[in-house]
């Protein structure tokens, strides 16, 4: 009997310890996510956001997330979490997550060459075909970018960019330099398609989208109709006007994207997770690439990727500089979260998102 009572107050002491802790750090948390909301509400005054959907996962599940201000400035529509926005570059993420589903499908892997997987494109040139995939993914390839001659994110077909694009130089040597590429990103869906057996868009809403449940995830440029999606706005001439993000399905691999700030949350839990890869193979992905002088490179392969002080990592992406999905940890205490920023556009970008959301993460990660 006296066993039996010394046995219930020891547990009764342990939960109610474990209670308190659980409260405290409930406590702690709330006085975190309002800091964060403070700052967050500072900087929406002083850039003139127009509106935003923020969230905040610690432990890869979400404990935080809010709207602030407009969807539509004409209409006067309040922004709410189930707006879709265009996340333009963040679409990388999902198309290196796919393409390397496949490589493991298929047994290939990222140092074969554009060549060896397309070896009957002929319209292809020969220099472009000895890249490897590393390099086209980690923006080393030094491949002639469609963008430095104007040609966007929304080109007639393909074939129109690599007639255009063929016979212009290397902006570097392959490895010396890492600096973003949008033609490189056009072999990559080319590739994924490749593999896949079907085209880009289907490939993604059967393999991923369906099969996740991210209902609101849809390809698509300005004008196509996407349900409760964001109007973007930028400033031209000092006046606030409709930013058209033009996109069409030759490079939905680098960008294109619409999506729920909530479906983007949980396909980065499934990545996360390990529901798609293995944690070797995020490791790979998330490691920075090396340039050819020993240097870290500004990507890994598909994700921007950085080594930050006291032994933290970051990867993500930011999305036409409006928008920004950082995942930060710690190597050696496992400590981390996630920061996902999406906005509409603003009057004044003098502080970047990226820049918010590091200040967030800091917010949350401080000791």
């Amino acid at each position: 009997m006296m066993k039996s009572l010394i046995l219930v107050i020891v547990l009764t002491s342990v939960f109610i310890t474990k209670s308190q802790c659980q409260e405290k750090s409930i406590r702690e948390n709330i006085k975190l996510f309002n800091e964060a909301d403070d700052y967050l509400e500072k900087m929406i005054d002083s850039l003139e956001i127009v509106g935003l959907n923020y969230a905040i996962l610690i432990d890869n599940k979400l404990v935080h997330q809010k709207a602030f201000g407009l969807a539509n400035i004409q209409l006067h529509v309040p922004m709410t979490l189930d707006n879709s926005f265009a996340v333009a570059s963040i679409s990388k993420l999902f198309s290196s997550i796919a393409l390397h589903d496949l490589l493991n499908i298929h047994n290939r892997n990222v140092n074969e060459t554009v060549g060896e997987f397309l070896p009957n494109r002929n319209d292809l040139p020969e220099s472009w075909k000895e890249l490897t995939l590393k390099q086209l993914l980690s923006h080393t390839s030094g491949v002639p970018d469609q963008i430095d001659y104007q040609i966007y994110l929304a080109p007639e077909s393909e074939t129109a960019v690599i007639e255009a694009m063929k016979d212009k130089p290397f902006s570097s040597k392959p490895g010396t330099e890492s600096k973003y590429n949008a033609t490189g990103f056009l072999l990559i869906r080319i590739i994924i398609e490749k593999l896949a057996n079907q085209d880009f868009e289907s490939y993604m809403q059967e393999h991923f989208f369906d099969k996740l449940g991210l209902s609101s995830a849809k390809y698509g440029g300005f004008k196509k109709v996407i349900p409760k999606r964001v109007t973007c706005y930028r400033v031209v001439n000092e006046e606030l006007e409709m930013f058209p993000l033009a996109y069409s399905p030759p490079m939905y691999a680098a960008a294109g994207l619409n999506i729920t700030i909530n479906d983007l949350i949980v396909w980065l839990q499934a990545v996360v997770d390990e529901q798609i890869l293995t944690k070797e193979q995020l490791d790979n992905i998330w490691t920075p690439v090396k340039l050819n002088n020993g240097n870290d490179g500004f990507f890994g392969l598909g994700w921007e990727a950085y080594r930050l002080q006291d032994n933290y990592r970051m990867v993500g992406h930011g999305g036409a500089g409006i928008s920004s999905l950082r995942y930060y940890w710690n190597e050696q205490t496992n400590k981390n979260v996630t920061v996902i920023l999406l906005t509409n556009g603003a009057y004044n970008w003098v502080v970047m998102p990226d820049q918010i959301n590091s200040h967030i993460a800091n917010i949350m990660l401080a000791d």
